[in-house]
């Protein structure tokens, strides 16, 4: 059970509607999720992180196979079930082998991975594990992926351990339906 209340729409006032309505849109869904619905009861704060969010997913520098395996690195990281169940799957779609997949929700050692993959896997265990970024890895990404993508690689991390901080935090559930693949 979520610590806080999820916050509906009309709880809100008509700046707030204007944040759920900017969530709802961001992620081409019909209602916001029960994450960020505990997320709004700082609309503001809320709004700021998940257009930050939405920009990082929909426009970023980044491959899409990478940027996604880049996220499923981080949720395993912070044992997100929500993260994981998500962006697994998009993971999947956008052709992240099941066997990396795999390899990331098991821990198993990173040299099953592609290069790319175990570069990115670097990156993120660094950032988050050493809670710094070796020299030799920066570079190796921002070779892969231009200044910009490794920028864009830097603030989705910071955006999903955000997401997965308030997870650890406030609790919110799995939206009805969904179950973890964690």
């Amino acid at each position: 059970m979520a610590r806080v209340p999820y916050v509906d729409r009309p709880e809100l006032d008509a700046e707030g509607q204007e944040i759920y309505d900017r969530i709802r849109r961001d992620r081409n869904a019909d209602k916001v999720g029960l994450q960020f619905r505990a997320l709004l009861n700082s609309p503001q704060a809320a709004g700021y992180l998940t257009s930050m969010g939405a920009e990082l997913r929909f426009r970023s520098a980044i491959p899409e196979n990478l940027k996604e395996f880049a996220i499923i690195v981080v949720a395993r990281e912070w044992n997100s079930d929500i993260e994981w169940t998500a962006h697994a799957a998009l993971a999947a779609k956008v052709g992240v082998s099941a066997a990396s997949i795999e390899a990331i929700r098991t821990g198993k050692p990173l040299n099953s991975l592609t290069a790319d993959e175990q570069l990115i896997a670097r990156f993120v265990h660094q950032l988050l594990r050493d809670k710094q970024l070796a020299d030799d890895t920066f570079a190796a990404a921002e070779k892969l992926l231009g200044t910009r993508g490794v920028v864009d690689l830097v603030l989705t991390c910071s955006y999903y351990t955000a997401i997965n901080m308030a997870q650890a935090a406030l609790k919110p559930e799995m939206d009805p339906g969904r179950s973890s693949t964690l």
